[in-house]
This record gives C-alpha cells, sequence and structure tokens, in this order.
C-alpha cells in the first residue's frame, strides 16, 4: 500500500543528496566531453564543443525548472557547477562562450511537421489493397512536400 508522504520534499535529506549527486555527475560528464577529464586509461579526449554546450544548455534548464524548489546549499552548487563548466567550455573553445557557439543542430521546417500531424489526425490510415506495390507507395505529391536540409558542420 502506497505511504502517503508527510515530509516536504524539498527538506528531504536524501532527495537532496541526490540532486547534488545528479548535479555533480553532469558536471563531470561535460568536462569529461571537453576533455578536462582523462579517459580510464589516461589519454584527454579532443573537446567535442556541440556536445559540452547542449548538456550545459540542460543543467542551465534545470537551474531554471527548479528555482525556488531547492535549498540554499542546492541552488548555491547547481550555480557554482554551471559556472565551473561554462568557463570551462571558453577555454576549450578559445574563448567563444556557448551562447555564441552557432547552432549546428538539424535544420527541421515545425511548420511542415505540424501540417503533418494535424493531416494524420484528422484522415484515417490508407489501406493497402493486395494489388498494391508496397515498394513505391510515395505520390509525387509526397515528394514535393519533403525538404531536405544538409550542415556542414
Amino acid at each position: 500500500m502506497a505511504e502517503i508522504q508527510k515530509a516536504n520534499p524539498v527538506t528531504n535529506p536524501e532527495l537532496a543528496r541526490k540532486f547534488v549527486q545528479f548535479v555533480m555527475i553532469q558536471a563531470q560528464n561535460i568536462l569529461y566531453v571537453l576533455g578536462k577529464i582523462p579517459t580510464p586509461e589516461g589519454d584527454r579526449l579532443p573537446p567535442n564543443l556541440q556536445a559540452a554546450k547542449m548538456m550545459i544548455d540542460h543543467l542551465d534548464l534545470i537551474q531554471i525548472k527548479t528555482q525556488g524548489n531547492l535549498s540554499a546549499q542546492e541552488t548555491k552548487i547547481i550555480s557554482e557547477a554551471l559556472q565551473q563548466v561554462q568557463l570551462a567550455f571558453v577555454e576549450a573553445s578559445g574563448g567563444t562562450p556557448a551562447g555564441m557557439m552557432p547552432d549546428r543542430s538539424p535544420q527541421v521546417d515545425m511548420s511542415a511537421l505540424e501540417e503533418e500531424i494535424g493531416e494524420e489526425s484528422s484522415t484515417p490510415p490508407p489501406s493497402i489493397s493486395p494489388t498494391a506495390n508496397p515498394l513505391n507507395t510515395a505520390s509525387p505529391s509526397d515528394e514535393e512536400k519533403k525538404k531536405y536540409y544538409k550542415s556542414y558542420g
């Protein structure tokens, strides 16, 4: 049977310990991706700035979303960890702050995706006739809708 939680989860010492461990592991992973922490073999990886930027953004998001729900100690730990990894990023990138790095994520036309989702929900799924060729199911209108983006970064 489920037990009713009587203590405030914000003040629970076990949850506080787990949150601090989570933040420290995230910071350690970012430093590893930036090449600041050696591999078990003792080698240092070349910095992966795009992965590090994404991970820093995630840690920043966690700080924003938990604002007002953390103790003073937890707030201080996540702020200091974020500052440390941001400084390490600037050092690894040769002075380019994370916010100024170009976004190299895949380019997706969200309006076309939203239209497709809207069409799928309003129209029933097509039935496949036994004489239809399953390898050649794309119509010219489907081909016209496809948009391809190429990224060189």
